[in-house]
């Protein structure tokens, strides 16, 4: 084998080491690529970790949120019953079919339930009665405004022919009813969401700042207002109903003038009432004062002429009966209700208000406004039960409230008797005399037969009587 010559072994080594730089510089090529893509990935992961890391941070606030929420929930669906409750459904319906006078001939639930079993489920049921139009109308009325939510989804109406056998004046429609009520699952809606550590995450401030601001919806009701004297739009207005004597429809006429009367009333003490409320939250004593004592007279008042109408036995009819304990009972022991809340929220009058009553009721007596007096102290008593609502130490300023109007109404009575001083005789170191109503009187002397007038004290122009314990004192030719 022939040696290369130098030539050929430069150009040798020239190629290879071409070669080699090229097989170098692809490798060094790809491991920047490769580094490249790691380095995006790196950054991919990053931006990755740094989202997930942001949303674990907000894992405690959801956390507190929902917290927040299912401690709320319980008050949330107090309108739902619970599974166990649902039996009640029934009692409920009948219940109100009593009530409002309608008869229940069928309740069957529908077998319509829904088939995934969630915390909330709908309990459909379908309800065959008769009854009226008004009566099936406050049978709706009391079941849409039930504590506990129920749906009437549809109805059917299948107009009756007869009149009915208990009333013939009253002619009952077969009726059909698709309701639906709702059941919650508490079980169920905890297992849904698990939050460790419950118990001690519950009292974190912040559960409790949410809770604060969770608003419960309200549920809004109605009261379906009588209908009496009103067409039943299923009967024929040619149909003739047998009709009551002319003495019976005079009586139910007195009856309902009566109860539109006794209605009326209810609505207006509850009117008062609300302005009651809003002066007490202004703390608008003056006024406040007067409108407690307008509004308990006129709440007793009620209360009688109520008592009334039960003792006297006025109403017969059972449609009015119906009316007489819906409009006018129930009504009357919500505002008891009312009254005796707001009442029990007044607080006691303190001795700073009492004193300042007296001096106002003090300034009056002075002046001899004794009407005023009877009135102010009258208000006082209203508005402190008695003179029981006060703190203990402004006990003695009632009492001297009290005895203002004893004197008051003592002094009155005595300005009532004609009384005259004509001539007085006075003598320092002996005894003074008055001539009064024409006759001589001398200290310690009664006025008149009956004794309760006595001549306390002669002066030289006045003279100083005493009666019931109170002095008063009188000036020549007064």
């Amino acid at each position: 084998m022939s040696r290369l010559s130098e030539k050929q072994l430069l150009i040798l080594t020239i190629g290879i080491t071409t070669l080699l730089c090229v097989g170098l510089g692809w490798l060094i090529y790809t491991d920047l690529q490769a580094i490249d893509e790691e380095e995006a990935t790196i950054a991919q992961l990053e931006e990755q970790i740094a989202t997930a890391e942001v949303e674990i941070a907000k894992i405690e606030g959801r956390e507190h949120r929902v917290i927040a929420n299912r401690e709320m929930a319980s008050k949330e669906v107090e309108f739902l019953p619970a599974e166990e409750d649902i039996e009640t459904f029934w009692e409920v319906l009948e219940k109100y079919a009593v009530e409002s006078g309608i008869q229940i001939s069928a309740i069957a639930p529908t077998g319509k339930q829904d088939k995934v079993k969630g915390p909330i489920q709908s309990v459909p049921q379908l309800l065959a009665v008769r009854g009226t139009v008004d009566e099936f109308l406050r049978f709706i009325n009391l079941v849409e405004n039930h504590d506990r939510i129920i749906n009437v989804l549809e109805y059917s109406i299948a107009a009756g022919d007869k009149p009915d056998r208990e009333d013939p004046t009253k002619v009952r429609h077969n009726i059909k009813l698709a309701l639906t009520t709702f059941t919650y699952s508490k079980k169920i809606a905890n297992t849904i969401v698990s939050i460790p550590q419950y118990e001690k995450k519950r009292t974190h401030p912040d559960v409790a700042r949410w809770r604060s601001k969770i608003k419960i919806q309200e549920k809004e009701s109605y009261s379906l207002r009588t209908s009496l004297g009103r067409r039943d739009p299923f009967i024929s207005a040619r149909r003739k109903i047998e009709a009551t004597s002319e003495e019976d429809e005079m009586d139910r006429k007195r009856v309902e003038a009566i109860l539109e009367r006794l209605v009326e009333r209810i609505r207006t003490l509850e009117g008062d009432l609300d302005l009651e409320d809003i002066l007490r939250e202004r703390k608008d004593i003056f006024r406040l004062t007067q409108q407690v004592k307008d509004n308990r007279e006129a709440f007793h008042g009620l209360g009688r002429d109520i008592d009334q109408v039960k003792q006297e036995k006025l109403i017969r009819n059972t449609e009015l009966s119906e009316r007489f304990r819906n409009e006018v009972l129930t009504p009357f022991e919500e505002l008891r209700k009312r009254i005796k809340a707001g009442d029990d929220s007044q607080p006691p009058m303190t001795l700073v208000e009492v004193k300042q009553r007296y001096d106002d009721i003090a300034k009056d007596f002075d002046e001899r406004k004794w009407e005023a007096v009877r009135k102010k102290v009258g208000d006082f008593m209203q508005m402190t039960r008695e003179g029981d609502h006060v703190v203990e130490e402004s006990r003695p300023w009632v009492e001297k409230i009290a005895d203002l109007l004893r004197r008051s109404r003592v002094i009155k009575n005595f300005e009532k008797r004609k009384i005259e001083i004509s001539a007085i005789i006075y003598s320092p170191n002996a005894l003074s005399l008055a001539i009064i109503n024409g006759k001589t009187k001398s200290e310690g002397d009664a006025l008149d037969a009956d004794g309760r007038v006595v001549i306390a004290e002669v002066g030289e122009d006045y003279v100083i009587f005493e009666t019931e314990g109170v002095e008063i004192k009188k000036l020549k030719g007064e």
